[in-house]
């Protein structure tokens, strides 16, 4: 359950779990969904090993609209990517021409309400 501009920080799912999940959104709010290619950082000082973004621009954006929307990612997408949906009420999705969506500059404002989501995922 999240309230209005709540997010998920980029994150895997972890070596627990197959390589596939599917999450179904609900509950009348459209958020961006962002799949960033990823690369693990080791830190010596404290032995300590994180999952990062490495680049600027997600390798997918997708609207999931709040009257119900469903994304399944697998093998690639799941073990090599960080998935997230930034925290906000207002966000925007810029389309790669420039020439489509509801905003004057060609992108997709999207403005963030009350959502339900649920994951599936497969236990090792």
């Amino acid at each position: 359950e999240y309230q209005p501009g709540e997010g998920i920080m980029p994150h895997t799912d972890g070596p627990a779990y197959e390589s596939c999940t599917a999450t179904i959104s609900f509950g009348c709010s459209d958020v961006i969904f962002k799949l960033w290619p990823r690369q693990q950082h080791h830190d010596t000082e404290s032995h300590s090993t994180s999952i990062q973004p490495v680049i600027d621009q997600p390798s997918l954006e997708v609207i999931l609209h709040g009257n119900g929307s469903l994304v399944l990612f697998t093998n690639d997408a799941y073990l090599n990517h960080c998935h997230e949906i930034r925290e906000g009420v207002l966000e925007e999705l810029t389309s790669s021409n420039g020439v489509c969506g509801n905003d004057v500059n060609g992108g997709t404002l999207v403005k963030r309400g009350y959502r339900i989501s649920l994951t599936f995922r497969c236990k090792k």
